[in-house]
């Protein structure tokens, strides 16, 4: 199963919050969460009316991933709500299963507050324990300064850029870093 243990954390301001495993059971808190983040976060590449997923899908996403002792979805919750997602998948094929990648957002509301470096320690320190995961990846919006120092800080390494890879419209792009670390 891929889950973990729930830890304690204090935002800089010193409100407390768990990191714990997503279960197939909060799929409705999940799918709550993403629809604000897609209404205010300028780095996602999902559009609010992209975004169609139903309980039942978000249901069986969420158990597939629980189901997988090589995938992972965490959450940092407090006082019941969601305050941050990270969702992790690796390679489905024998070849690329000891690597994987992973999305990760905050609650507008809560950033900069330490909740992005404690999922990503959570899932760090998850996956230098499990014994197949070997490289754990992640693409950022170049113009993503703080997620990218975020990922500095936690010994990614760049290792390509995607020339425009997101057309905003018509005239506007923005490049996609490739980032990894080799636990």
């Amino acid at each position: 199963m891929g889950s973990i243990r729930a830890r304690n954390f204090m935002t800089k301001s010193g409100d407390s919050f768990v990191i714990r495993t997503i279960l197939p059971a909060d799929a409705g808190k999940v799918l709550e969460f993403n629809k604000a983040i897609f209404k205010e976060a300028l780095y996602l590449i999902t559009t609010t009316e992209e975004f169609k997923v139903t309980p039942e899908q978000e249901t069986e996403w969420l158990q597939k991933i629980y189901n997988d002792k090589n995938k992972l979805a965490i959450a940092a919750e407090q006082n019941g709500k969601l305050i941050g997602y990270l969702d992790f998948h690796n390679g489905h094929r024998y070849r690329t299963m000891h690597q994987g990648s992973f999305g990760m957002s905050v609650a507008h509301t809560h950033r900069n507050q330490g909740v992005g470096k404690a999922l990503l320690s959570v899932l760090l320190d998850w996956a230098k324990q499990n014994p197949i995961i070997e490289k754990v990846s992640l693409e950022v919006f170049a113009a993503n300064k703080e997620a990218i120092s975020l990922y500095h800080k936690f010994g990614f390494i760049q290792e390509g850029v995607k020339t425009k890879a997101i057309r905003i419209d018509q005239q506007n792009y923005h490049d996609v870093i490739i980032m990894a670390n080799f636990v």
